[in-house]
């Protein structure tokens, strides 16, 4: 400052880069993941049908609530106040709904209960309430849990390479480009991800030589 605000800051130095460079997780970690299993409480893995309905129970109370005042209520107020009644409704249905969501994503994981079946009837009753396909999600979830952080094998939350990012990319990275790209992916993009998982299944189906769905010649009587 002392130089009239003319004064220039030196490139960063190829020791910053190293240093920085070193902080990247990228070698192998001190511990394995059944040592990292070991240390956590084993109360934490058991699995309650009890508590779980009762999580599932509330979410649906709450949710059920929030329908009655915005289709009982809602109509009632002047016409200026419906456009923000409205929006304030589906934020809040929208917050216990996903929560609903996240139960159902745990039957994926097994981890409703003990029994698998009632694990797969409570996930696909309630993710097809929210129009979100289940046993295909099972599948491509458990692939991703697999292989988590892999830029090669993983199939959600993978960067792009620096190669693979188109030209226009430079123009998104900055808030204004983000905030539109974070309304694309959760308005449009999400509703394109629902409709490409029916074909997903397919492919799992193949990969996995899974029996469903049967062969047009295996319903004919003989």
């Amino acid at each position: 400052m002392g130089a009239g605000g003319r004064m220039q800051v030196s490139p960063p130095s190829k020791k910053s880069e190293t240093d920085n460079i070193k902080r990247v997780p990228c070698e192998t970690p001190p511990f394995t993941v059944g040592e990292l299993k070991k240390a956590i409480p084993p109360h934490c893995f058991k699995r309650s049908i009890p508590r779980s309905f009762s999580y599932l129970i509330w979410d649906i109370i709450i949710a059920s609530c929030f329908y009655y005042v915005a289709t009982t209520y809602f109509p009632l107020l002047p016409h200026p106040l419906s456009y923000f009644a409205w929006p304030l409704y589906w934020a809040c249905q929208g917050c216990v709904l996903t929560g609903v969501w996240v139960i159902a994503h745990e039957c994926g994981h097994h981890a409703f209960s003990d029994y698998q079946w009632l694990d797969d009837t409570v996930g696909l009753i309630f993710h097809s309430f929210l129009l979100v396909p289940y046993f295909s999600w099972k599948y491509s979830h458990r692939r991703h849990h697999s292989n988590t952080g892999s830029l090669e094998r993983d199939e959600v939350f993978v960067p792009k390479k620096k190669s693979d990012i188109k030209w226009y990319g430079k123009y998104l990275n900055n808030p204004l480009g983000r905030t539109v790209m974070l309304t694309v992916q959760f308005t449009l993009g999400s509703l394109a991800f629902v409709l490409s998982l029916q074909r997903l299944g397919e492919t799992l189906r193949r990969r996995l030589r899974l029996p469903f769905p049967p062969q047009r010649s295996h319903l004919q009587r003989p």
